[in-house]
C-alpha cells in the first residue's frame, strides 16, 4: 500500500499507528454542552470542524476555528472547549495510538510551538468526508475496524504532510519567565488534579510564592489554578461518560469529588446537564 510505504519513511521503529476511537458531535449538542478540556495519555486526537465556527482550547490557549479546520490534539496536551464561549460546530474526531514520528515524542504530530489549528483549504471537503466515513464505519468494529485503521493512517499521513508544508519557515517563540512559571504550575496540576488541592498546597510543592503563582497562572491561562483543576476533572468525567460504562459514583470517587452530589453540581454548572443525561445524550447522538 503506497500510504503505508510513505508513512514508514517518517516513523520510528517501524511502528504502525492504530485507530482507537471516533466521535461525532452535532451543532445542537455543541451549542448547549461544552466538551471541557481533557487529556489523552495514550493516543492523539484529530478534531475536524465539518461545519460551523467557534473557539477551541489546545494547551490552554484559545483558537478561533471554522469550517474546514483540523485541530491537532497531541497526547498529554489538554484540549477542549470553554463554557464561556459560544459555538455552533458540527465536528468529528478520531483517536489514533502507537504514533511514533521521527523527531517527535510518542503520539504527537507537531511540536509544542506549532499552531495546532490547520486550515485544510481546498482539501476541506475531501478530508471532512474521510472523517465522516471513519465515523460511519466505526459502528461495525467487528467487521470494519481494519478499514477504519487504514483510513485513519491515510488521514494521519496527509495531516503530517500538511504540517510539514505549513511549518517549514515558522519561527520559535521563547516564553517569558512568568509564562514558564505558569506552564510549570499547569504541569503539576495535570499530574495532581484528582487530589484535594489548595493554592497554598501548590505553592509549597513547587516552592513558588503563592501570590506570584496565582497571578502568573491567571495571566497566562485566563482562569485561576483551582478553577483549572475543576474543569480538568469535568473534562475527564466527560470522557469516561462517553467511552465507558463506569458507574457515575465510581467516576466521582476516581476524579476526587467529595461525593456524587458534588460531581452532579459541578458537571451541571459547566456542561449544562447532569452526568447521567450527558451519557445518554452521547448514546443518542445522530448525524
Amino acid at each position: 500500500m503506497d500510504s503505508m510505504n510513505l508513512l514508514s519513511t517518517h516513523l520510528r521503529d517501524k511502528r504502525i499507528p492504530q485507530y482507537c476511537i471516533c466521535h461525532f458531535i452535532n451543532e445542537e449538542h455543541s451549542n448547549k454542552h461544552s466538551r471541557l478540556p481533557h487529556v489523552h495519555d495514550d493516543f492523539l486526537e484529530l478534531f475536524y470542524v465539518y461545519s460551523g465556527e467557534g473557539r477551541y482550547i489546545v494547551d490552554d490557549k484559545k483558537y478561533d476555528i471554522k469550517t474546514g479546520d483540523l485541530v491537532i490534539c497531541n497526547a498529554g496536551v489538554p484540549h477542549g472547549e470553554s463554557p464561556e464561549d459560544t459555538r455552533h460546530v458540527r465536528s468529528y474526531s478520531v483517536g489514533i495510538s502507537n504514533v511514533a514520528f521521527l523527531g517527535l515524542p510518542d503520539n504527537q504530530l507537531c511540536d509544542a510551538e506549532s499552531n495546532p489549528v490547520l486550515p485544510c483549504g481546498m482539501l476541506s471537503k475531501q478530508i471532512g468526508e474521510i472523517f465522516r466515513l471513519i465515523y460511519l464505519l466505526s459502528s461495525d468494529q467487528k467487521n470494519l475496524k481494519e478499514t477504519c485503521n487504514t483510513l485513519s493512517i491515510s488521514l494521519l499521513l496527509l495531516t503530517y504532510e500538511m504540517i510539514l508544508s505549513r511549518d517549514r519557515n515558522t519561527s520559535i517563540h521563547t516564553r517569558s519567565s512568568s509564562s514558564a512559571t505558569a506552564y510549570r504550575v499547569r504541569r503539576y496540576l495535570d499530574s495532581h488534579y484528582r487530589e484535594s488541592l489548595t493554592l497554598a498546597d501548590i505553592a509549597k510543592a513547587l516552592h513558588i510564592n503563592e501570590y506570584y503563582l496565582a497571578h502568573a497562572f491567571k495571566d497566562e491561562f485566563d482562569l485561576p489554578p483551582i478553577q483549572y483543576v475543576m474543569k480538568r476533572r469535568i473534562g475527564e468525567a466527560q470522557g469516561l461518560l462517553m467511552d465507558t460504562s463506569v458507574p457515575i459514583g465510581d467516576i466521582a470517587e476516581y476524579l476526587g469529588f467529595s461525593s456524587v452530589s458534588h460531581l452532579n453540581t459541578m458537571f451541571n454548572k459547566y456542561v449544562g446537564i447532569p452526568p447521567g443525561k450527558y451519557r445518554q445524550s452521547m448514546k443518542n447522538m445522530r448525524e
